[in-house]
C-alpha cells in the first residue's frame, strides 16, 4: 500500500475525523466565547473549554478565591485543573484560549488574535489563530462593538495534557 490515506484503513479514518470533529467543537465554543467577551468587554482574560467523555463540552471554571491577577498564572491554573481531569480520564479533549498580539498582521491586516491551543487523548495537538478586529463601542455603548474575524491559521500544537511529556 501507498502513503498517506491509502495506508490508513476505514476504521483509523473514521477515528482521525472524530478527533478533529472533537478539536472543531472545542474551536468553536472557545471563538464563540471569546467573540462574546470582546463585543461585551472590547477584552478577554485566559479561559478554558473541555469535552467531557460524553462529548459535552463545557466552559472550565476557576473558582473566584483561586483567581489570580496575572493572565499567564490563570492559564497555568487552567491547564492544572485540566490536566487532572486528562489524569483521571475525565475529558476527551480541551482549549485554551489567549488574546494575543501576533508579530506579523493578518492577510486581513489585524494584529490582534484569539490563541486557541487544542489537544486531544488520542495525541492530536495544533494552535490556532483568529485574527479579530473591534470595531465601534463609542458614547457610553451606543455604538455597539463588532467584532470581525479574519482566516483562521493553525500550526503544531505543543501536548502539555493526557501525559504526553
Amino acid at each position: 500500500m501507498g502513503e498517506g490515506l491509502e495506508a490508513m484503513s476505514e476504521e483509523e479514518i473514521r477515528e482521525d475525523a472524530s478527533v478533529r470533529d472533537d478539536a472543531n467543537e472545542v474551536l468553536n465554543a472557545s471563538v464563540t466565547y471569546a467573540k462574546r467577551m470582546l463585543r461585551k468587554y472590547g477584552q478577554f482574560g485566559p479561559f478554558a473549554y473541555r469535552m467531557k467523555e460524553d462529548g459535552d463540552v463545557a466552559l472550565e471554571v476557576v473558582a473566584q478565591h483561586d483567581m489570580p491577577a496575572e493572565p499567564a498564572m490563570l492559564l497555568d491554573l487552567l491547564y492544572e485543573q485540566l490536566s487532572e481531569r486528562a489524569k483521571k480520564g475525565l475529558i476527551r479533549a480541551a482549549a485554551f484560549a489567549s488574546n494575543v498580539t501576533m508579530a506579523a498582521s493578518s492577510k486581513e491586516g489585524y494584529t490582534d488574535a484569539v490563541m486557541v491551543d487544542i489537544e486531544h487523548r488520542d495525541g492530536y495537538s495544533v494552535q490556532a489563530f483568529v485574527p479579530y478586529r473591534i470595531t465601534g463601542g463609542q458614547l457610553h455603548g451606543f455604538f455597539p462593538r463588532v467584532v470581525r474575524f479574519g482566516a483562521l491559521k493553525t500550526q503544531d500544537g505543543k501536548p502539555r495534557l493526557f501525559g504526553r511529556e
